[in-house]
């Protein structure tokens, strides 16, 4: 699977796999720990996948996930945000954010599909596509019902049987076709959340934070300075202090700084990057004002952190 210039933190090669889990070509990935196996894997207990699952530090995706709660509970922080998943929760997670598992229970039972981006779905369809940007740029995890979940459920057996098929030809052409299904049963299911998201936007204001967030996610590797986010909204930095303040409690320079520091701490427990080539990574002018800027954020400095 083809990495990211900056960052090598977690690629499907890297996810120990067993009899129950199906993978083609380090791309595509489908894998489970329900009841039906013969031997169930307790995720909060596994030695291969506490590494990744109890880990104190983020991890940043080079794959798009799905991850589908059948039973049982997971805490999850994806960006800045937390979420506690339960039965009939499913959850997006597209490449390049950052994730960090807080918590598993150890009668969590999950469906979890996992693809590059040589699986996601063609464009071919404006309304999904602006549905589910929609939908990402608001929330990560949505409920199902139980008709929904089945139906996730079936086409993911589907797509596991077929790969399962050693004489089976078409592999990579057929899970693109499960994949499409997929996808607008999903679009399907956030359609509902973003009318909900569109009917309660009360005010230009909350539209503002969001664009803001949005252009957090993109830039704050390289930009930390309020002008520059409020000349892309076309606003003068004293109204985007106002508004976010407003809306969200906090100053739009606290925003800046916590995404700031997911990355940085991402990068450094990446093991691909000295606390220098972070510094240069993330636009400081040198070594000692990234290490001031980290340590009073955090409370330590940037290679205490990596060596934890």
């Amino acid at each position: 699977m083809k990495k990211t210039d900056n960052f090598n933190d977690l690629d499907l090669a890297m996810i120990p796999f067993d009899e129950q889990t199906c993978i083609i070509d380090d791309e595509f990935m489908a894998a489970d720990n329900l009841d039906e196996h013969s031997s169930i894997r307790d995720l909060s207990t596994d030695p291969h996948m506490t590494r990744f699952l109890t880990a104190p530090y983020p991890f940043k995706l080079q794959f798009s996930i799905m991850n589908l709660c059948m039973e049982g509970c997971m805490r999850v922080r994806v960006n800045l945000n937390e979420y506690e998943m339960h039965r009939n929760s499913l959850m997006i997670v597209p490449q390049g954010t950052i994730v960090q598992c807080l918590n598993v229970s150890s009668d969590c039972r999950v469906v979890i599909i996992a693809f590059s981006a040589d699986y996601i779905i063609p464009e071919s369809s404006p309304a999904g596509t602006v549905i589910v940007r929609k939908f990402l740029a608001q929330n990560s995890m949505m409920q199902l019902s139980d008709d929904e979940t089945e139906e996730i459920l079936t086409l993911y057996r589907a797509m596991r049987a077929k790969v399962r098929q050693p004489s089976f030809n078409y592999k990579r052409e057929a899970l693109r076709g499960y994949m499409q299904v997929l996808y607008y049963d999903v679009c399907q299911v956030m359609t509902r959340y973003v009318e909900k998201f569109d009917t309660g936007r009360s005010s230009r204001k909350k539209q503002i934070i969001d664009q803001f967030i949005q252009l957090l996610q993109q830039y704050c590797t390289s930009e930390r300075s309020i002008v520059f986010y409020a000349e892309k909204l076309c606003l003068t930095p004293k109204y985007l202090s106002q508004v976010v303040r407003v809306v969200s409690g906090r100053h739009a320079g606290e925003w800046i700084r916590d995404y700031v520091i997911l990355e940085a701490k991402a990068l450094l427990k990446s093991q691909q990057y000295s606390v220098q080539q972070v510094a240069d990574i993330l636009n400081f002018a040198n070594q000692s004002f990234f290490g001031v800027y980290f340590k009073k954020a955090v409370g330590c400095s940037p290679s205490v952190y990596q060596n934890k």
